[in-house]
């Protein structure tokens, strides 16, 4: 029997989340969505504090200067103690990350751009994909969907690297984003 492909799609900002939902399902994959509430939420499914191992994680987020920029904000009486305030940079996603093999796109723009970001996520034989810079909304929302389309399809048959050359090469925009090991 074939084994689905399972995907953690993690909502922190943005309004694609739904989108992604429906058409990975109808690709075939099992997805899980998780609403961001607090910090903490994000940090387990990083950590992998999850009941089930993901195959791929899409992280969808606002981005600026190389940071997860949408972090939900509390009040401090309301936070963990210990639990990180404001934006999720390198540091935070290197304190937390356990996640190992498994194919992370992150859609805020510039959290490909950062160097120490990329290799935060790349860690642990992962695959991390994110854009290098700002990048229209759509155009986001097009690279990840052709890029499960690519991997899903029986006809093409790609891999991750090939199926993210063939999403990147759509246009200037989807070439935005950065595929590292």
């Amino acid at each position: 029997m074939h084994m689905k492909k399972t995907v953690a799609l993690i909502w922190i900002e943005g309004g694609e989340e739904e989108i992604l939902r429906q058409t990975l399902e109808y690709f075939g994959y099992l997805v899980l969505s998780y609403k961001i509430g607090r910090p903490q939420h994000f940090i387990d499914i990083l950590a992998g504090n999850t009941s089930i191992t993901f195959d791929y994680v899409i992280i969808c987020c606002h981005g600026e200067d190389g940071e997860i920029s949408t972090m939900p904000k509390l009040g401090e009486d309301i936070y963990f103690p210990d639990e990180p305030r404001g934006n999720f940079g390198s540091k935070e996603i290197e304190k937390y990350l356990s996640l190992k093999d498994t194919c992370i796109i992150n859609t805020g723009c510039t959290t490909g751009g950062c160097e120490e970001m990329v290799k935060a996520f790349a860690k642990n034989n992962n695959t991390y994909i994110a854009p290098n810079d700002y990048i229209e909304g759509d155009s986001g929302l097009t690279f990840v969907i052709l890029f499960f389309y690519y991997l899903c399809s029986n006809i093409h048959g790609f891999d991750i690297e090939s199926a993210y050359t063939k999403a990147s090469s759509l246009d200037s925009e989807t070439n935005l984003y950065v595929l590292r090991k």
